[in-house]
């Protein structure tokens, strides 16, 4: 568009100037404006209102229909505003130039995981570092074509939410806390929604942790949602992996596979403890059950993790 202007200019001053056309930063000066009567002063030996008259008055008459206005500004810029047909035209003519692109490249399957932060507290600014990089990243590869999955991973069947209820019940009885226990007012908070009758009920700390997580879930959906940082999927770990047992299934998948060894009572993948001599899983066979349901059961092409602050080294 600003090549069309110039060329517009260039055939009303014919001098052979260079011709600058810059998008306005305010909406008072249209869309578009030049200095180019201050060049031409001097060699017109005219002020530069004068020139930029001059100019407009000729643009008037040779614009063809692109400009809805032309104005001054003082002391001899022109603004331009142009129509609103040929705005429509250079907004179809983006549309066809981006499904051409689109087309040309070849469309992928991506699955984006972030945030992804623990449902045993409130939201962080560490999370929100997360979030913003993680919403920019899947609306520019979304914005290029490719079909895109944006993923929450809800860590909500290990340790820390038996640990976030074990939290709730000291705070419940007003016993001392334990260094690893949560603290603050979102704990005290939550004692308060439930009564000793129920922390001490079948259950105990861990249904009282689940409980909580799925309080604090919907408080971190509030969150995001306020700040406009969206996901399509929310991906229980609990749900989507323990009950229906795929840790032991793509455990099964590496022994047939012999990349699983037993050592010193521990089920190991080359440095990495899968299965620990007490028989509980690790973190790092839940990520490999994940990541076998990203790739080989919903089939993407790319998964992109996102991880938090606190994984760094």
């Amino acid at each position: 568009m600003i090549s069309l202007i110039k060329k517009v200019i260039s055939a009303v001053t014919a001098k052979d100037i260079i011709i600058e056309v810059v998008a306005s930063e305010k909406e008072e000066f249209g869309h578009y404006s030049t200095n180019v009567a201050f060049k031409l002063a001097p060699i017109l030996k005219k002020s530069p209102m004068g020139v930029a008259e001059d100019l407009v008055a000729a643009l008037r008459v040779k614009s063809l229909n692109i400009f809805e206005k032309i104005d001054i500004a003082a002391p001899g810029f022109i603004n331009f505003w142009l129509a609103p047909e040929v705005l429509q035209e250079e907004l179809k003519n983006i549309l066809v130039k981006k499904q051409k692109r689109e087309k040309k490249n070849k469309s992928l399957k991506i699955n984006v995981e972030f945030v992804s932060a623990n449902p045993t507290g409130p939201l962080t600014m560490a999370n929100g570092r997360g979030g913003f990089y993680g919403d920019v990243l899947a609306n520019i590869l979304e914005a290029t074509g490719n079909k895109v999955t944006r993923e929450y991973y809800v860590n909500d069947a290990g340790n820390q939410v038996r640990i976030l209820g074990e939290s709730i019940l000291a705070e419940l009885e007003k016993k001392p806390k334990a260094e690893n226990y949560y603290q603050g007012a979102y704990i005290k908070k939550l004692a308060k929604m439930f009564t000793f009758r129920q922390a001490q009920g079948e259950g105990g700390a861990e249904k009282i942790g689940k409980k909580a997580a799925d309080i604090l879930l919907k408080e971190i959906k509030k969150s995001l949602k306020a700040a406009s940082i969206k996901h399509d999927v929310w991906f229980s770990e609990n749900k989507n992996l323990h009950k229906k047992k795929e840790l032991q299934k793509t455990l099964e998948i590496l022994k047939k596979k012999k990349l699983v060894e037993e050592r010193d009572g521990a089920l190991w993948l080359n440095d990495g403890v899968l299965i620990k001599s007490d028989g509980l899983p690790t973190y790092l066979l839940s990520d490999l059950a994940y990541h076998y349901d990203k790739f080989i059961k919903r089939k993407f092409d790319v998964a992109v993790d996102i991880w938090g602050a606190d994984h760094h080294g």
